[in-house]
């Protein structure tokens, strides 16, 4: 078993996250240090994780990692992959990998021309009652698809957001920089409901502000993506609203039965077989061991650069059918 040296690029308030997850699996890895453009992050990181820091992105290439691990934000993103690829690392990269689609491609396109590997960041082909849903469904428990659905609700006041502004990351809180919530949390709903469906064939989408703040930056808090697909359609909901309680509903109905997450296991129905049962979800690799082991065994990653490519169409098509009011075929 390969254990890959890993380098951490961007190690702002998302990065504890992945600290906790590369340290988890220390027969995988070992990260060789990290390098962020503030030096004052560096230094608090670590003093944290005591990982060594570097004065530059090239002078970390240059101590060779076999992967580099990008938590910046989306803008500076399709550069610094092209350099980590040119340097001959495999890039696993925060989502999303772009906000538009032509940048998604040149994100494949380079991974194709280096030859190295892209995992992009999206969670929920990594959870385990997400995973464990979508396996059955692969495996043909379910049928062909008919509809796959995935709802977040979550609580978060309007002085939740207004905190935000004020916060270091409230780069987040500017639509040309985050794409709006389907790009920055909605995201991952969509990402799933991709995996599930395929390739998209439309995509019909509306959106709203209910947070005074968030109107007043032009973003959203409440969205619902409507996706069809060659076979069956998707449904994509999130709303972060007041008086919210915090839950998912999330599920894929088939031509053969139907299974949804209940509580913290999944209803799994299969009428012709007069299956009706709650199992608990099947055991789930992190994004970190996913990605490890498709780079040891050359295989596909389970969250690529084809399958960001598809998830920023769907993202895309979502924020100009809300600007035209209608229909985006794909």
């Amino acid at each position: 078993m390969k254990k890959f040296r890993v380098g951490m690029i961007g190690v702002g308030g998302i990065s504890p996250s992945h600290h906790r997850m590369l340290s988890a699996i220390p027969d995988r890895c070992e990260v060789i240090g990290m390098y962020d453009i503030r030096p004052e992050q560096m230094e608090l990181r670590n003093k944290e994780w005591g990982y060594n820091t570097f004065p530059s992105r090239e002078a970390l290439l240059a101590a060779k990692p076999d992967v580099a691990w990008i938590m910046t934000p989306v803008q500076p993103r399709l550069e610094i992959l092209e350099a980590c690829f040119a340097a001959g690392l495999h890039c696993f990269t925060e989502k999303p990998v772009a906000l538009n689609i032509p940048d998604a491609e040149k994100a494949v396109a380079l991974s194709k021309k280096y030859n190295r590997k892209l995992f992009v960041g999206h969670n929920q082909r990594n959870e385990a009652d997400t995973y464990t849903m979508g396996k059955m469904f692969f495996d043909g428990v379910l049928g062909d698809l008919i509809k796959v659905y995935f709802h977040h609700y979550i609580q978060r006041e309007d002085q939740f957001w207004a905190k935000k502004v004020r916060q270091p990351d409230a780069w987040r809180l500017k639509f040309e920089n985050c794409g709006g919530r389907i790009f920055e949390f909605s995201i991952h709903g969509i990402n799933f409901i991709q995996w599930i469906g395929g390739k998209p064939s439309w995509v019909y989408g509306k959106n709203d502000a209910v947070s005074p703040t968030l109107a007043k930056e032009g973003l959203d808090d409440v969205v619902s993506a409507h996706v069809a697909f060659a076979k069956g359609y998707g449904v994509n909901e999130t709303i972060m609203a007041p008086g919210m309680k915090n839950r998912r509903n999330i599920g894929i109905v088939g031509t053969k039965g139907e299974c949804w997450l209940e509580e913290k296991k999944i209803r799994v129905v299969v009428p012709g077989e007069k299956r009706d049962e709650l199992i608990d979800p099947f055991k789930c690799p992190s994004k970190a061991e996913s990605f490890f082991e498709a780079i040891e065994k050359d295989q596909t990653p389970i969250n690529d650069g084809i399958a960001a490519l598809e998830t920023t169409k769907i993202c895309s098509a979502f924020n100009e059918s809300v600007a035209k009011k209608q229909v985006i075929m794909l």
